[in-house]
């Protein structure tokens, strides 16, 4: 009996062994974006992100002791508002969520809300968390602390469009949450050819896809947010050795998408530079 069916045995072992070379997907392409301008970057930031809004730049700034949340001038790199955490906070990624900025913390559990405040309006709530940095001539009434949502694990980075907000914890997976609540909807694995992309930092929405840091890579993954697939990497070691800044803690983080103009700003942890690169674009499978 066994040597009757040996042939059909070793002819499903090849099968086997094929079929994964078969239906395993390509490796996303990898294009280095071409580097149109750069901006002023105060280069005692520790980037943790990055967004653009009404023409400013709104970055969260990490490390205990020193994490806070600044709004800028983008020609002239001048401070215009700062509100201080308090130094047991370690801040992550921020991004504007419907009318409110939305700022996770490390490893707290705690992403803190903010409601936006016009020139030139009252202060921070007295029992604000934090001292505006009066030195700085910023005007800290343009933040103005309203709450916190509660979350499980850690905060890494954060995008919002419309209704989805989603978040990273530094794994393969992103976290699609309620707007209202931030509770957890739905996950998603990101993966490129089939291999998962650990690491995911800051995050920003750009074409209908997401874009994320890989820490300590200097490539940015342009992800398909319905299948978590990989559809292009941007390279931008040129931005980083144009940077100036070598070793572990400078690593390339921070994207900020001005959708008016059509422009895709990087920058990196204690950088003196945000850089202002090509948006290639993703090519789609429809006509």
């Amino acid at each position: 009996m066994f040597q009757v069916y040996r042939p059909v045995f070793a002819n499903l072992l090849v099968l086997a062994m094929l079929l994964p070379s078969c239906v395993q997907a390509d490796a996303a392409s990898v294009v280095a974006p071409e580097i149109l301008g750069e901006l002023p970057h105060d280069e005692q930031v520790f980037t943790q992100g990055l967004f653009l809004h009404q023409g400013r730049f709104y970055e969260s700034a990490g490390l205990r002791g020193q994490s806070h949340l600044r709004v800028t001038e983008p020609q002239s790199g001048q401070l215009l508002a700062v509100h201080w955490l308090p130094p047991m906070l370690f801040a992550e990624g921020a991004d504007l969520c419907g009318q409110e900025v939305v700022q996770l913390t490390w490893t707290s559990g705690r992403a803190l809300r903010y409601q936006l405040l016009e020139t030139g309006a009252a202060g921070s709530d007295s029992d604000s968390d934090s001292d505006s940095d009066s030195d700085s001539g910023a005007d800290a009434g343009r933040l103005r602390p309203t709450g916190a949502f509660h979350y499980q694990g850690q905060g890494w980075g954060i995008a919002c469009t419309g209704d989805q907000v989603v978040t990273s914890d530094g794994s393969a997976t992103l976290r699609f949450r309620d707007r209202n609540t931030f509770e957890p909807q739905r996950a998603l694995q990101v993966t490129d050819a089939g291999r998962p992309i650990t690491r995911l930092n800051e995050l920003e929405w750009v074409d209908g896809f997401l874009l994320a840091n890989v820490w300590q890579r200097p490539r940015i993954a342009v992800i398909d947010p319905d299948t978590g697939e990989v559809r292009l990497w941007l390279d931008l070691s040129e931005a980083v050795r144009r940077s100036g800044r070598t070793g572990p803690r400078f690593v390339l983080n921070g994207i900020a998408w001005d959708a008016e103009q059509r422009r895709l700003y990087v920058t990196g942890k204690n950088w003196p530079r945000i850089y202002w690169v090509a948006w290639p674009g993703v090519a789609t499978d429809e006509p």
